[in-house]
């Protein structure tokens, strides 16, 4: 991907055994973790590895992950992705928007609250550590300061939760 090589890793691109992930994604399995998931199954719709990433992530505090705003190990197999880009669509602020765009937006945004850059690697463990230390109510609303409050809030709660909780699995 990107030109470069990618190996499979239990059934997962990955690059050099480290599993791409973008930071919305990670964040997305703590927070459905919060919620009460504690393993996740396949998306037929979809078609995106989500499940595949998120059990090995529930799973494997030390799966090492590289974070990345491009598409990720999750995106790979989707529906949506042409390879490089989600060709997909969301909303923000009532409007249609490219999912590409968005994914890129909020995960810049992600993180500069992390106070890391593209392509900085962590095991899972250690980046859910690191959110514990940055993310807090008022970042979850910043970064999607374009989607509803409701939604943000309950975003936020389970988000809080699920770091909560995968850090007491794995202390």
């Amino acid at each position: 991907m990107f030109g470069v090589a990618l190996v499979m890793v239990n059934n997962m691109p990955t690059k050099k055994e480290t599993l791409l992930i973008k930071p919305h994604h990670f964040l997305d399995i703590i927070k459905l973790f919060g919620s009460g998931l504690d393993s996740f199954v396949p998306n037929l719709e979809y078609g995106h590895d989500f499940w595949k990433v998120g059990n090995e992530i529930l799973e494997n505090p030390n799966v090492q992950l590289e974070l990345t705003l491009d598409n990720d190990a999750v995106c790979i197999p989707c529906k949506f992705s042409n390879g490089l880009i989600c060709t997909g669509t969301t909303s923000a602020d009532s409007k249609e928007i490219a999912k590409d765009v968005w994914n890129k937006l909020i995960d810049q945004r992600l993180l500069e609250i992390l106070g890391l850059e593209n392509g900085a690697n962590f095991s899972a463990l250690e980046l859910c550590k690191r959110a514990k230390e940055k993310v807090n109510r008022e970042s979850i609303f910043a970064v999607w300061k374009e989607k509803p409050v409701e939604i943000t809030e309950k975003r936020a709660n389970f988000l809080f939760l699920g770091i909560d909780k995968y850090l007491e699995k794995y202390k």
